[in-house]
């Protein structure tokens, strides 16, 4: 079986879980997004830190995220703690943006920083998956977070057969060898005309704003494939993990809709509340 037809499989395969979830309700849906972070936390310690579940660090980064998903989510459910943590998401957002175009070069320092603060993957997962979390406390959560996974996997779905069919110029070789410039374009135009014709059937008014942040998120959605695929250098790995079939790990598949997941759930914030 060709490696496209494995990625459409896996793909399809998650998309009925996504779906079954949704249609189950809001509480489902939040487990299964909050089941995400436990992948991650695990991939990102046991594959990225090459440390054992049964070590302290891990324990305590998946205990941390777990109550700290919970409690947002099921017990403290407020405007100002998702204001907090979409916030902060934000702001991880701008330092992950300024690891990736100021650090140009693999970093020893930088390694041991990054395997010194292995306690904080709890938290480095937790700060996007609120801010996802959040979409779920919505009235009309099913049409608003099927535009943000519509705008975010419209890219990577789009950039990946756009590139393998026109792909000729190297986006960013060193980081990514295999994304192209044609292809980072077409993901980006097609993810921005799909979204803003789903928004303006089932949401609200597309506006000329409205564009331009579904411009902004599509390729916010490129980077932070790309922050993640230097982690991965830098880190000196190929894939998070190998669990979804084509696609690597769960950290792998999500990286780019955590990146984005801020900055959705500030125009919410900021928009519809």
């Amino acid at each position: 079986m060709s490696n496209t037809m494995t990625r459409i499989i896996s793909a399809a395969f998650l998309v009925i879980i996504v779906a079954t979830c949704m249609f189950i309700g809001p509480h489902a849906t939040l487990i299964a997004i909050g089941s995400i972070g436990l992948f991650i936390i695990d991939e990102i310690i046991t594959n990225f830190y090459d440390q054992k579940r049964a070590s302290v660090r891990y324990l305590f980064a998946q205990t941390f995220y777990i109550l700290g998903f919970w409690f947002f989510n099921f017990y403290q459910i407020s405007r100002s703690s998702f204001s907090f943590w979409i916030s902060s998401g934000v702001v991880l957002n701008l330092l992950l943006f300024s690891y990736l175009f100021i650090i140009y070069k693999k970093s020893e320092t930088l390694l041991k920083i990054f395997k010194m603060t292995s306690w904080g993957a709890g938290l480095f997962t937790l700060i996007p998956l609120i801010s996802l979390g959040y979409i779920i406390h919505f009235d009309n959560w099913h049409v608003l977070l099927i535009g943000l996974l519509l705008l975010n996997f419209m890219v990577d779905t789009a950039a990946y057969f756009v590139g393998r069919k026109f792909g000729k110029h190297k986006l960013w070789e060193a980081v990514s060898p295999k994304k192209t410039i044609e292809g980072a374009i077409g993901g980006v135009i097609c993810s921005v005309i799909t979204t803003s014709f789903y928004w303006h059937k089932l949401v609200a008014e597309v506006t000329p704003f409205t564009v331009l942040f579904f411009l902004a998120v599509a390729c916010c959605s490129q980077v932070g494939d790309l922050v993640q695929s230097k982690l991965k250098r830098q880190f000196e790995i190929k894939d998070s993990s190998s669990l979804i079939p084509g696609h690597g790990g769960v950290y792998d598949r999500v990286d780019s809709l955590l990146f984005v997941a801020p900055f959705y759930a500030f125009y919410l914030m900021a928009n519809f509340q």
